[in-house]
């Protein structure tokens, strides 16, 4: 029924009314109008209130109060089936027709109608934007698609997942400053919404931790314990950041973090490839703290590895492990 839609408008915004010479006529097209209304064709019946009303305008004065009739319902109708084209989600055939039915609705007084459909507009803009942003993402066009979210996040600030998945977007572009801002942005959004913000914090932590990472490889010891001690405040359960806080604190003689850390990271991953590497890590680590005892049970128990147990060996015999 909704493929009519266009060729009645069209007929109706092309057909003379000479025809129409007095207000019985305007009244029939106006009743037949109201008839189609009452069987739910919607269509239909906005094509032949349209005519009414043209006709009913051609008679000045006389076709006034069927021509304000009219002008009461074509919003009204035009909101209606605009809103059916939504459902069926042919987002630009109700943007269209709800554009029309807003400035129909101001020129016929209707504000209500007016400002509803203009809401609905942008909703439905929002909804393509970011419909277009997640296929950038999943397609991994990650600079494009931070500049769509951020189309999105610029008309509706208060849109959570928007900054979300930007900030996802920027953090694997490389633009991590941005990325957490994004982030800490969608972290205030999500606040009282516990499974999206678990999800921003998560994200959060994985950008501070690429930052860690620049950092580590660049030998910036200082900032790469800052940022992987921000990634773990953000995410406790990740093993990685655990790992560069451990390495990153040893090189900076602060062994009681570097131990903590160590000892994280081999409770997240207990079967770690660089598992014995790490426990002489924290022995060595734990013996600068003092903690001889403990620094003796990990010592021992990698006291014959191939690799790494003559130097775990030695260390039984400073510290005088019994």
């Amino acid at each position: 029924m909704k493929k009519l839609l266009l060729t009645l408008i069209v007929t109706a915004s092309t057909m003379g009314f000479a025809a129409a010479q007095d207000l019985g006529q305007v009244t029939e097209l106006y009743n037949a109008a109201a008839a189609l209304l009452s069987e739910d064709k919607k269509v239909e019946a906005l094509a032949q209130f349209e005519q009414a009303l043209e006709a009913a305008n051609a008679l000045g004065a006389e076709g006034a109060e069927v021509a304000n009739n009219c002008k009461g319902i074509i919003p009204d109708l035009y909101l209606s089936i605009a809103k059916g084209f939504a459902n069926e989600n042919n987002l630009p055939k109700a943007i269209e027709l709800f554009t029309k039915t807003a400035e129909l609705a101001k020129n016929y007084g209707k504000d209500a109608v007016a400002a509803e459909a203009e809401s609905l507009i942008a909703n439905l803009k929002n909804t393509q934007l970011l419909a277009n942003a997640n296929a950038l993402l999943n397609a991994k066009q990650f600079a494009e698609a931070a500049a769509a979210y951020k189309e999105i996040t610029d008309m509706d600030p208060t849109n959570g997942v928007a900054f979300l998945r930007q900030g996802m977007a920027l953090s694997n572009s490389g633009s991590f400053d941005e990325a957490i801002t994004c982030l800490e942005k969608a972290q205030e959004l999500f606040a009282e919404d516990a499974p999206n913000l678990d999800m921003a914090k998560k994200q959060l932590s994985n950008a501070f931790l690429r930052k860690a990472n620049v950092a580590f490889k660049a030998k910036n010891w200082k900032d790469a314990l800052e940022f992987a001690q921000k990634s773990a405040e953000n995410n406790a359960n990740n093993p990685s950041a655990q790992k560069i806080i451990g390495n990153a604190a040893s090189q900076l003689k602060q062994n009681k973090v570097a131990a903590e850390a160590f000892e994280a990271y081999l409770a997240l991953s207990p079967n770690a490839k660089d598992k014995v590497q790490t426990m002489y890590q924290l022995g060595t680590a734990l013996a600068a703290i003092g903690d001889n005892a403990k620094a003796c049970g990990y010592f021992k128990e990698i006291a014959q590895d191939e690799k790494f147990g003559e130097a775990a060996r030695y260390q039984l015999t400073v510290l005088k492990c019994n």
